[in-house]
């Protein structure tokens, strides 16, 4: 499978940090465009059977979030530390393509990463 990184709101310098971070586990960026959050995550992600439904987005988000196709554990590791290297830094939402997810349009998974990620800041802060 090939190896895909959505960047959702990433731009500039912070845009180009991801796309040289991606050259260490041999993966393509897409910068994916506010226009196109109502798309299914397997379109997105150019997963095999999956069209453009050519959907408007309900809604939207402007926070940054990576969503990683075709990673084992060991791309991810290796992602997280070239993006602190190339001066990405801390990335809070990130997700992987799954069969749960790849349904989902953009706004469904950031919904959803976003409370993950809130419910993992309130345990750990308390």
């Amino acid at each position: 499978m090939k190896k895909l990184i959505l960047a959702y709101n990433f731009s500039g310098d912070r845009l180009s940090g991801v796309k040289r971070s991606a050259v260490a586990v041999k993966a393509a960026v897409k910068a994916v465009e506010p226009e196109s959050f109502g798309e299914r995550i397997g379109f997105l992600a150019e997963l095999p059977g999956f069209e453009s439904e050519a959907k408007a987005p309900e809604g939207g988000f402007t926070e940054e979030m990576l969503l990683m196709s075709g990673f084992d554990s060991g791309d991810i590791d290796m992602l997280i530390k070239s993006l602190r290297k190339y001066g990405v830094g801390r990335v809070a939402l990130k997700a992987i393509v799954t069969e749960t997810n790849i349904n989902w349009s953009s706004i469904d998974l950031y919904e959803a990463v976003k409370a993950d990620h809130e419910e993992m800041q309130r345990r750990t802060q308390g």
